[in-house]
């Protein structure tokens, strides 16, 4: 009861400061196509405000300068990070993918099991491109949201497609004589994660960037 009156409070507020000034516009003796631009008008200036809704302020995000010390510490880092990627010293890798619209965290040898239909077929040889991190001991690469393709690769095999365990869906309504029962079984796919790869240097962008489009 307590919030219906909240809400009838609500419609009068509204109708109060809204709707009276509008239909007070409306009785003089004017044209449809000036009713039309006055209305389209007064509602173009109107806001809706709720007082458990915060008000939205729009105020401009400042990017902090980097000084010369926290400058030359991340050349530092990054210079460590290409070193590692050169002379393939870097730890195990590990990686975040999106698969048929899921996310899976990946690393070498690992089989994913990727639910629902997936075109690939056995023995075919894909590559990931939709790699969103990619990481190990030392560092952590995230896109945003995803990283350059040509950065990273990550090489899989499709070893299996098959079904998943029979699930049972049973249906009832009570006092209706209705009972439904059904089995369903779901397509898997089976998938090795061959290798992950980063090709250094990591801090070189293209000239062109962002103008290929992954699907």
């Amino acid at each position: 009861m307590a919030a219906l009156r909240r809400l009838s409070g609500l419609f009068g507020a509204v109708n109060n400061y809204y709707l009276k000034p509008i239909t007070s516009i409306f009785n003089n003796n004017t044209s449809l196509s000036a009713q039309k631009t006055c209305r389209f008008q007064q509602f173009r200036d109107f806001k809706t405000f709720l007082p458990w809704i915060p008000m939205e302020k729009n105020i401009a995000m400042e990017v902090p300068e980097l000084t010369q010390e926290e400058e030359k510490l991340s050349n530092d880092i990054v210079n460590i990070i290409n070193k590692q990627l050169e002379t393939n010293t870097q730890s195990r890798l590990f990686a975040i993918v999106s698969i048929a619209g899921k996310q899976f965290k990946i690393t070498e040898n690992d089989i994913v099991i990727i639910q629902g239909y997936w075109p690939p077929n056995p023995g075919d040889k894909i590559k990931l491109e939709k790699v969103l991190l990619v990481g190990g001991t030392d560092f952590s690469l995230i896109g945003q949201p995803l990283l350059n393709r040509e950065m990273v690769n990550i090489t899989a095999t499709v070893i299996e497609k098959t079904f998943s365990h029979t699930k049972t869906r049973f249906r009832m309504r009570k006092r209706k004589q209705y009972r439904r029962t059904k089995f369903e079984r779901t397509q898997h796919t089976m998938v090795r994660i061959n290798s992950i790869d980063v090709h250094a240097p990591i801090d070189v962008k293209k000239e062109v960037e962002g103008l290929d489009r992954i699907y």
